[in-house]
């Protein structure tokens, strides 16, 4: 055999081995560690205390912030408007989960006088489907 077989013959090999790493590790990110859960499942009760004491605003970038987490911990990469990209398939109202996170866009980066009760539990309610979707059931 040639130096060139066996240098392809090489490549190809490492090659397979990378994309079995790739799937492994794709498939045990499926998955968050206990601590994640606790970490997540206890920012959420700061969520929907945040919202009984009609602090809306936090309430919604906060729990933005936790299904950010979450995706981070998913293993996808880039700000919040990349990862739901690269998410998409992974929600069952990918719709809502942007205009939830569009929500807290405005909240964050405009002067809101008033918030519309039922607007903002509409916004928690589609980020904790969409966390439910990753699977951390709150």
């Amino acid at each position: 055999m040639s130096l060139w077989v066996i240098l392809l013959l090489a490549f190809i090999i490492f090659d397979l081995v990378v994309v079995v790493i790739v799937f492994i590790k794709r498939a045990r990110g499926g998955k968050f560690s206990e601590h994640d859960l606790k970490y997540m499942k206890e920012r959420w009760v700061e969520v929907e205390m945040a919202f009984r004491q009609d602090d809306f605003q936090d309430a919604v970038i906060d729990a933005d912030k936790i299904l950010d987490y979450a995706l981070t911990k998913k293993g996808f990469l880039g700000n919040m408007g990349e990862k739901l990209q690269a998410a998409y398939y992974l929600f069952s109202d990918l719709n809502g989960v942007w205009s939830a996170h569009k929500l807290r866009n405005r909240m964050a980066h405009e002067l809101v006088d008033e918030m519309d009760e039922r607007q903002v539990k509409d916004a928690l309610r589609k980020f904790k489907q969409a966390l439910f979707d990753l699977g951390v059931k709150i």
